[in-house]
């Protein structure tokens, strides 16, 4: 087994936290823009710390 090939390199690092933080702001933006995804996400996830 070679443990190599489950270490990314940072180039590989980089892009995949580039691509989780524009997933992030894109997922914000259209919360913010759009009030009926909030209502729909707040229905279906329910409230931050909701749950006791």
């Amino acid at each position: 087994m070679n443990l190599k090939a489950f270490i990314p390199t940072p180039a590989e690092f980089g892009r995949e936290a580039l691509i989780l933080l524009g997933g992030a702001l894109i997922a914000a933006f259209l919360m913010r823009q759009l009030p009926s995804v909030r209502q729909y996400i707040r229905e279906a996830w329910g409230e931050p710390g909701g749950h006791t």
